[in-house]
């Protein structure tokens, strides 16, 4: 499958697809499947990492060892964890405000938005306060 851009950030919606069959994970086994060939880069928050062990420990599904193997995954395709900016949280802080949005998800696009890539998230409650200006693109439209 072929991107409309050769970088993206990820937030953690779409990495839980890769554990949790739900709906758009095909789609999001894709873009692992992208990462895993070198199509395309990923780049993820390291705060994505407590999210997606958050995620994982309220399904039933996973022990702890499978939690800690699932952790393992953006290390074993080479994905880029972005270390913690203040700089992108004060940025959060004011996207957070001026589309009343949780800080953590305006996080993800504020890095996002910092490093001049989109954000690909199937956070339909962010997604449904954005436009495709603010560079938040919807998991089901790749």
């Amino acid at each position: 499958m072929s991107y409309p851009f050769r970088e993206a950030l990820l937030d953690t919606s779409v990495v839980v697809k890769w554990f949790v069959p739900e709906e758009d994970s095909e789609r999001a086994l894709s873009l692992r499947s992208a990462q895993e060939e070198r199509q395309l880069q990923l780049y993820a928050p390291e705060v994505l990492l407590m999210e997606l062990a958050n995620a994982l420990r309220y399904s039933s599904e996973f022990s702890t060892g499978e939690i800690a193997g699932a952790l393992e995954t953006p290390f074993e395709l080479n994905m880029l964890l972005i270390p913690f900016s203040l700089d992108a949280l004060n940025s959060a802080v004011a996207l957070s405000l001026e589309h009343s949005m949780a800080v953590y998800d305006a996080y993800f696009l504020a890095l996002a938005q910092a490093l001049e890539m989109p954000l690909i998230t199937a956070d339909r409650k962010m997604l449904s306060r954005l436009t495709s200006e603010h560079g938040a693109v919807d998991l089901k439209d790749l």
